[in-house]
This record gives C-alpha cells, sequence and structure tokens, in this order.
C-alpha cells in the first residue's frame, strides 16, 4: 500500500463494536491509524470532508458508507483518498457488488491485498435536499416505501428477512404512479410502482435492483417496475429472486444514461439514496464518472455476468 496514513470512521450502531482498534492497527501495520467513532451521520460526513490523503476505512452499513460518500463529495472527491470496507451492517448490500465479506477477518484481509479500483459516483439533486452522492443505488416507490418500513424492531428482529416481510406489507397497499423520465434528453411516462437508479447492483438487504448495473462504465442503471401485486413481490422480492436477472421479464423496463430526470403525478414518489431518504420532489440524477478509489474483493468484476 502507498499511503502512509489510514483514518477509520466507526459506527458503533450498526454493529462496528465487533471490529477490535487495535486488531485493525495489527491489520494496516505501517500505516498510523486513527480512529473516529460517530454519534451521529453528520460525525461520518465531517470525518470523511477533511480528509484528503490516504486510506479511509468505513466500519457500518450502507446509511454510514453513504454519509462517508457524501462527506468525501462534499470535498469534491480528493485523488488521493482511497476508501474501504468493514461491513457491519443488516444489509450490507454495496459489499455485496464489491465482492467484500462480511466475515470480519476476511473483510481485513481485503483491504490488506489493496485491490484498487476506480468507480463511478452518482449524484442526485432535487428542491428539497439540495445536493446528494451515492455509490450504489437509489430507488424510488415501492422500493423506497419498503426501506422505510425495514428499520428499526422489524430489522432487528428478522434481520435480511425483514426486506420480505416490509415488501408484503407495503405492496398491499401501494398505488401505481405516473412517472416521467428523461434519460440523456429522451422523454417517456409511464405507470410504475417502482424505480431505481443504480451504479451498483443490490439494495435492500440482498434485493437485485439493477442486475447489470457496472460501477465503471460511466452509466447509470434504471430499472422500472411498472406494476407487481403481492405475488409479483414474491417473485421480486430477495428471497424468491436469488440473485437472478430478471429484466427481460414482462412490466420491467431498463435502460442506461449519464443524466437522468424523474418526477411523478401525483409528486410523492419518495427516493432512497443507499438506502438514505432524499425526498419525493422531482429529481435529477447524474454520474460523475471515475470519481473514487475503492478497494474490492478478489471475487470483483465490474460487468456482471
Amino acid at each position: 500500500m502507498r499511503a502512509s496514513k489510514a483514518r477509520v470512521i466507526c459506527n458503533p450502531s450498526s454493529g462496528g463494536g465487533g471490529y477490535d482498534p487495535d486488531e485493525v492497527r495489527r491489520e494496516l501495520d505501517g500505516f498510523e491509524v486513527e480512529w473516529v467513532e460517530t454519534g451521529s451521520p453528520e460525525d461520518a460526513v465531517e470525518a470523511a470532508q477533511d480528509w484528503r490523503e490516504g486510506l479511509l476505512i468505513v466500519v457500518g452499513g450502507d446509511g454510514t458508507i453513504n454519509d462517508v460518500v457524501n462527506g468525501l463529495g462534499k470535498a469534491g472527491f480528493p485523488e488521493g483518498v482511497t476508501l474501504a470496507i468493514l461491513p457491519t451492517g443488516t444489509g450490507n448490500d454495496l459489499a455485496a457488488t464489491l465482492a467484500i465479506p462480511e466475515d470480519p477477518d476476511a473483510a481485513e484481509d481485503v483491504i490488506r491485498q489493496n485491490r484498487v479500483r476506480t468507480l463511478d459516483v452518482g449524484r442526485v439533486r432535487s428542491e428539497g435536499v439540495g445536493e446528494r452522492f451515492f455509490l450504489n443505488v437509489a430507488t424510488g416507490g415501492l422500493g423506497a416505501e419498503i426501506s422505510v418500513a425495514n428499520e428499526g424492531e422489524l430489522k432487528e428482529r428478522w434481520g435480511k428477512l425483514s426486506y420480505l416481510r416490509a415488501s408484503l406489507e407495503v405492496a398491499r397497499d401501494f398505488d401505481v404512479r405516473e412517472v416521467y423520465l428523461s434519460l440523456d434528453g429522451e422523454e417517456r411516462k409511464m405507470r410504475a410502482v417502482n424505480v431505481a437508479v443504480g451504479n451498483c447492483r443490490y439494495a435492500g438487504g440482498g434485493w437485485l435492483a439493477a442486475p447489470k448495473a457496472n460501477p465503471e462504465d460511466g452509466l447509470l442503471d434504471v430499472v422500472i417496475i411498472e406494476k407487481v401485486g403481492v405475488a409479483e413481490v414474491l417473485a421480486l422480492a430477495p428471497a424468491a429472486l436469488a440473485k437472478s436477472d430478471y429484466l427481460g421479464k414482462e412490466g420491467v423496463f431498463f435502460a442506461r444514461a449519464r443524466e437522468i430526470h424523474v418526477e411523478t403525478r401525483p409528486s410523492d414518489l419518495k427516493f432512497t439514496a443507499d438506502g438514505e431518504v432524499i425526498g419525493d420532489e422531482p429529481a435529477d440524477f447524474a454520474v460523475i464518472p471515475h470519481a473514487l478509489k475503492v478497494i474490492v474483493g478478489p471475487e470483483y468484476v465490474p460487468e456482471p455476468l
């Protein structure tokens, strides 16, 4: 590894306490390691924003990683920073695309092996929340409502199965929306229950939201489910989906674009980015090509088979 220093941003509420600071220091022998324990999302944003050179390790789940990515985005994604992940969340969706194991010893080995790729980053702008960045997936509609429902006691009690339970609850009462899209200037109108804008592939604790997303191709994948009920949720939910490519199924729209505008009527299609709520206003998505260096696992492939 070229870097001589490292900052570890640890969210203990997402299970980060499972990593021993002294053990991480031993794994990073030769690094000057600074350990930052967060008490709020703002702590993670600030700790990332002022880190301009060296290895930046996130000990946490997808929400904490998103906070760190936003801190780096506020700093203009410094070229001297390399991001690494020790996943401790319930879903660990970004880690799934990057082939980073959940086992602590194996994840630490991945950092030491130092396979670095330069990934694209997604950016979303809306009137309500301003500008935010995401490395993984943004979802609007059914997927976002499920993410909100899949919090707190449900997630703590059911773990990864909580997403399936939340899917069934939300799908019973979710209405179809009219969605207006602009994909690199090409306009479309359709009726839909879910919109996914993917830089990487997984959301909601294992749901393959954007099966073909390549985080190095300079494009964002758009996957829209046009109509769905409880029976269809059982077919598309993570347990039944079994990580298969469903883009050819009837009622599923797929495209790629550099710039995407999404709005709905009525304008209440709530969006999340990496599981964090970003609002229900019209949203403009764009890709920032090759913005961030990230350490990936040995099984990582940019273009899924």
